[in-house]
């Protein structure tokens, strides 16, 4: 019997064709020990690649690989291992043209600065006001927030915070390849980066937490952006 009372989370399908995306928590609280990323707008989806073809799969396991072939593609491409399973979103955000925060300029770029320049790729052009509309004919991109596997090694039991560092060494980013910036709190200046930017919400996740495919993971939780 479990300590405390407290179930055993479930077991995931054997079969890794027949995961799907771990769903955030139904309670809108704050993470004790978390990491914070920008709360992506989008499909979430998880990617396979086997080494040759890159399969992508929806919240409901729908396949949309054809649908979304160039990004799928610029996956393969920019896979630096055999075998890689992600989790993510295929969104417009990452590729509109940038736009630096009306903030006033330093010698060199603050750390807020580098790291809206890191999300929108450094394509910078005029500032622009804190309101931004997507797009809809830029391109779709693919961003990574998570690793369930890599080369044959399943990591759902490996804590977040160590899949996050695999993660950044399994892709190489471009275009339409990007992977999630995150911080550990205080978050400070980036609250005020990402708002810039046009997110509406934060992502908090535990540093120690498990990935659940299937399955809501209280460990996972979405917060509306902080106020000024």
């Amino acid at each position: 019997m479990p300590l405390f009372g407290r179930s055993l989370p479930p077991e995931p399908p054997a079969d890794p064709d027949d995961w799907k995306p771990q769903q955030f928590g139904r309670g809108r609280r704050q993470i004790r020990d978390s990491i914070i990323e920008p709360s992506w707008g989008g499909v979430r989806v998880l990617v396979r690649y086997d080494g040759t073809r890159t399969r992508l799969t929806d919240e409901f396991g729908a396949d949309c690989s054809a649908e979304f072939s160039q990004v799928a593609d610029a996956i393969a491409a920019a896979a630096l291992a055999g075998e890689l399973i992600l989790d993510g979103f295929l969104t417009v955000e990452p590729t509109q043209l940038a736009s630096e925060l009306p903030i006033q300029r330093e010698t060199g770029p603050t750390a807020a600065q580098m790291m809206g320049q890191y999300i929108v790729g450094s394509r910078l052009s005029r500032p622009a006001p804190p309101e931004r509309h997507l797009n809809p004919d830029r391109p779709i991109a693919f961003v990574a927030v998570d690793l369930l596997s890599i080369d044959g090694s399943r990591l759902l039991d490996v804590p977040l915070l160590e899949r996050k560092r695999i993660l950044d060494t399994s892709l190489e980013q471009g275009e339409l390849v990007r992977i999630t910036p995150f911080v550990r709190p205080p978050i400070g200046s980036f609250v005020a980066t990402w708002r810039g930017l046009g997110f509406g919400a934060l992502a908090y996740k535990s540093a120690n937490s498990r990935y659940i495919p299937n399955s809501q993971n209280n460990d996972w939780s979405i917060l509306p952006m902080p106020p000024r």
